[in-house]
């Protein structure tokens, strides 16, 4: 059997006897039938727009086979996988926090260790210049004095 709709109302044709009912009486109550049917497709269809407005995730009707043990079971797991869940991002986010702090840290004494090996190399460098200095200028005392003593070396010939 074919689902009634208000198409099948409509064009149903019957079959005229001389002893059948009145045809116009018929017509007129299947037109009321098909009014009647139209009405009630329409507000089923904005009962269902308002229910899906106030309740989006709507439950399953107790119907679907689900006992209210099972319900019960289900918002219990439900609710310790949410806790779960809530527990994993607290600890991560302590983790990386620790990680950062541990990293910040690392990065603090790196750095204070890489400014006092700096502060190290620049005082050798400032020795080493004046080292150089030093030398150089003793040098030049010694290419002085001997140039001093072939001056007077070249007065004795």
């Amino acid at each position: 059997m074919e689902k009634i709709t208000v198409e099948v109302i409509a064009h149903k044709e019957f079959t005229i006897s001389s002893k059948g009912y009145n045809q116009a009486e018929v017509d007129n109550f299947l037109d009321d039938i098909c009014e009647e049917l139209e009405r009630m497709e329409k507000e089923i269809t904005e009962l269902r727009q308002k229910t899906t407005m106030v309740h989006p995730a709507a439950p399953a009707p107790a119907s679907s086979g689900v006992s209210e043990d099972q319900e019960r079971s289900f918002r219990e797991v439900l609710e310790m996988a949410m806790q779960v869940k809530d527990d994993t991002i607290r600890k991560a986010r302590e983790d990386a926090e620790a990680i950062r702090a541990k990293a910040e840290t690392e990065a603090t004494e790196r750095l204070n260790g890489l400014n006092e090996e700096k502060d190290t190399l620049v005082k050798e460098v400032a020795d080493l210049k004046a080292a150089g200095a030093e030398y150089r200028a003793k040098f030049e005392e010694l290419l002085q004095a001997q140039q001093e003593a072939l001056d007077k070396a070249a007065e004795l010939f």
